[in-house]
């Protein structure tokens, strides 16, 4: 995500939504933690969803959106 942020000249205050789909809950706790090292004192609107993830292999997805 932050490689993509760069790529667009974007930082993370860039960021207004950050949507994570966790492919089991037992990685709130992990999820959270990682994301607020990342986000710091940043606050975009976060929604987090457990969900079947396509990839049995894959603990989440994220989907962000930023603007200018």
């Amino acid at each position: 995500m932050l490689g993509t942020l760069t790529a667009a000249e974007m930082a993370v205050p860039n960021l207004i939504k950050v949507t994570t789909f966790l492919g089991d809950r037992s990685y709130a706790a992990v999820n959270r933690e990682v994301r607020r090292e990342i986000l710091g004192e940043h606050r975009p609107v976060l929604t987090v969803i457990v969900a079947d993830i396509f990839d049995p292999n894959w603990m989440l997805e994220i989907e962000a959106v930023a603007a200018d």
